[in-house]
């Protein structure tokens, strides 16, 4: 087959297909003020080693969620979108979280992660 002739094919079924999705979006109503999904919410989540660099956000968690200190010693730390949530201390399990974020499942991972942790 021709090189020229299969680009021009492409081009022209790429271009079809976009304009197909356009008609359905506007046909169902599906544009940029739909709510956002559990896939984008988890879309960029991170689980990890608090560094001495994360001393502000343990601070500011722990003021969030009432505790009088953030958690102490070697810490897991849960971000959503690049801001961090919640928190748990992997020397006595201590916890702080976000109250105002959707944080029960991820503390659910820190906890999980922790016993990775121990057993490793």
């Amino acid at each position: 087959m021709q090189p020229g002739l299969t680009a021009a094919l492409a081009a022209s079924r790429q271009a079809e297909m976009l304009e197909q999705a356009r008609a359905r979006r506007r046909l169902f109503g599906r544009g940029r003020d739909r709510a956002a999904g559990p896939s984008t919410r988890w879309a960029s989540l991170t689980v990890r080693l608090a560094t001495s660099a994360d001393r502000p956000a343990l601070e500011r968690l722990a003021a969030l969620d009432g505790a009088e200190t953030p958690p102490s010693g070697p810490v897991l730390i849960g971000s959503m979108m690049a801001r961090p949530v919640a928190a748990l201390s992997l020397s006595d399990g201590h916890v702080v979280a976000d109250p105002f974020a959707p944080t029960c499942e991820l503390v659910e991972l820190l906890r999980l992660r922790a016993r990775q942790l121990r057993g490793a």
